[in-house]
């Protein structure tokens, strides 16, 4: 029995020194806006015993909300807190945004500030949850997501923006880089429908490539899928781009044939080949008027098609072309 009795005097010193060491903490009323007043209250009960939970703090009762940093310090001041929190729950629209700040009263500054929107009353619960977590842990809400937690507003499809689309076409012409034998030019036309977002677009297109009668008389059809990176938002931006495709290419040579010893027999005969073979191109150009719904491009193109006609090596050409988007 003697032993007993300075063995509760110790834990109860004990628990008393460990209470004093445990931080102070107020959760002023709430202010509600559009709200149920009950509502709002209730949340705040389950948000005192969501942060009690997680930080082990003594709470304190404080009869007055709060809307400002100097107001809650002179709260927490006044019932001893160390830390304060304040905020509102706000409807708008068919949701609730809550705003919650914490003050550190000693220092006079917010030391945490988190928003969360729900979309449902129901969904308060895992909300307190979420955001206490987050204060404690001064982290965003956004990353505070579990099993069990999340709200009805969370998996929604997101709403996207939409991109500007339209017509695209092209009129440029060139010619052969590995082949030189093959003189003169061709000219190229290209139908497209051009997506653009704020800094990357994707073009389907189909393009037809004609050369002149003689040397390098031919032509192609391709059908491919461009994508392009656009750093500038003003008027006049550069852009950069590849993409590929499948081409069907067709040429026609003219095979010069020398016969006969004595009397010479000069013969000329033209010979066709044609395939389907796969290609690429790489783009580099300036686009004019962006914030227009018409545009202009200027722009180069390096284009490679892994086709062997007449055992001469794939088509390299350079091109230049002049575009008009829709």
């Amino acid at each position: 029995m003697r032993l007993i009795q300075p063995l509760l005097v110790f834990l109860l010193l004990l628990s008393a020194s460990a209470a004093v060491a445990a931080p102070t903490w107020t959760v002023l009323p709430l202010d509600a806006r559009g709200v149920d007043r009950n509502s709002v209250a209730t949340f705040r009960d389950l948000l005192i015993s969501e942060l009690g939970t997680r930080n082990r703090a003594r709470f304190v009762d404080a009869p007055k909300p709060c809307n400002d940093v100097p107001c809650a310090q002179r709260a927490g001041k006044a019932t001893g807190a160390a830390m304060v929190v304040y905020g509102r729950l706000s409807k708008l629209g068919r949701n609730i945004i809550i705003t919650l700040t914490t003050v550190d009263v000693r220092k006079g500054v917010p030391w945490n500030q988190q928003r969360m929107g729900v979309n449902t009353v129901e969904d308060l619960e895992p909300a307190a949850a979420r955001l206490a977590e987050a204060i404690i842990l001064n982290r965003p809400v956004s990353q505070t997501a579990k099993l069990g937690m999340i709200t009805r507003r969370e998996v929604r499809p997101d709403r996207r923006r939409t991109g500007y689309s339209g017509a695209s076409f092209r009129l440029g012409g060139g010619g052969h880089l590995n082949r030189p034998d093959q003189g003169g030019g061709s000219l190229r036309f290209q139908l497209g429908w051009w997506y653009e977002a704020r800094h990357f677009a994707i073009e389907p297109a189909v393009s037809f490539r004609m050369a002149p009668e003689g040397p390098d008389a031919g032509g192609a059809f391709h059908v491919d899928l461009g994508a392009y990176w656009i750093p500038g938002t003003g008027d006049v931006t550069p852009f950069v781009g590849a993409g590929g495709g499948i081409r069907r290419v067709h040429e026609t040579i003219i095979r010069r044939e020398t016969a006969g010893q004595i009397v010479r027999l000069d013969t000329e005969t033209e010979v066709s080949d044609s395939a389907w073979a796969p290609g690429g191109f790489a783009r580099v150009g300036l686009m004019f008027f962006r914030t227009y719904d018409t545009r202009m491009t200027l722009s180069v193109d390096y284009d490679l098609t892994f086709a062997e006609l007449h055992g001469s090596g794939p088509i390299q050409l350079a091109q230049g072309a002049v575009g008009i988007l829709f």
